[in-house]
């Protein structure tokens, strides 16, 4: 990255960011380039020794300090275990990147499934931006990240749920980027297609259009469009496909299309 690019990211998101879904996949790749970037780093993901081994990782080879919050983000009291390792620090940067998916027929996902898929792709981030949203409007700067998807612009057959969750995200990155402008932090919706990540792996998208992207060439979009936009979906298939969808297509139409693709997954 250039110069004059990290010290104006570490200016307005330093010194510490926090990385939820960090153990693996874009998680990973956004804990890698934030400690490229000199920003001191908190590590939010369920395994434990992932996330030592990745602590382990950044210090030796970007000089940052980093901490680690073995945390489930669909507990109840998530937020106290967090705030254990994060309230003597002033965390600049919060990256929201932990998901779920689910893929088939709705109605064959569980209910215990659908209701973690919720608190894991919404409530934990609303938990999450209440409170380091205050802590940002209270120093005058700060960012917000919020990994969505493509799929948030339309209604998606077969991945019904986990597309009304990232369309919340994208909704409500939207609105609040508006809000908090004046206040000094951005917010910024990380719109990714098909990704290289564990989520994706257990499915067939050899028949949609676009190829799997990596890792980090989506991490890399989201942060280098954060300030700059409210919405980032990287990669020029995606980029393509979501102009035909968005000005040439009905939604009864992008949901039609999209439905041929998703039911070859599974």
């Amino acid at each position: 990255m250039r110069t004059k690019f990290i010290q104006k990211f570490q200016q307005k998101y330093g010194p510490w960011a926090l990385v939820t879904g960090a153990s693996s996949g874009i998680g990973t790749e956004f804990a890698k380039q934030l400690a490229a970037t000199g920003l001191n780093l908190v590590l939010v993901a369920r395994r434990k020794d992932r996330l030592e081994k990745l602590k382990q990782n950044l210090e030796q080879n970007y000089n940052v300090k980093v901490r680690i919050a073995p945390v489930d983000l669909t507990d109840p009291d998530f937020i106290s275990r967090i705030r254990k390792v994060t309230d003597d620090i002033d965390v600049g940067l919060l990256v929201s990147n932990a998901g779920m998916m689910y893929i088939g027929h709705y109605l064959d996902n569980s209910l215990e499934n659908e209701m973690k898929m919720i608190d894991l792709n919404i409530k934990a981030p609303s938990i999450l931006t209440h409170h380091f949203g205050k802590k940002m409007t209270e120093r005058g700067k700060g960012g917000i990240i919020y990994t969505a998807s493509m799929l948030g612009f339309m209604g998606t057959p077969y991945a019904t749920a986990y597309a009304a969750t990232k369309a919340y995200e994208v909704a409500k990155a939207e609105g609040l980027a508006y809000e908090l402008k004046s206040k000094g932090v951005d917010v910024l919706a990380l719109n990714p297609g098909l990704t290289e990540t564990e989520m994706t792996a257990n499915y067939d998208f050899s028949a949609m259009p676009m190829k799997l992207m990596k890792p980090e060439k989506v991490a890399r979009t989201a942060l280098h469009c954060l300030g700059r936009r409210t919405l980032a979906t990287p990669g020029k298939m995606n980029n393509m496909m979501n102009f035909f969808a968005k000005h040439l297509m009905s939604r009864q139409m992008n949901t039609k299309m999209f439905g041929g693709f998703m039911k070859k997954t599974f």
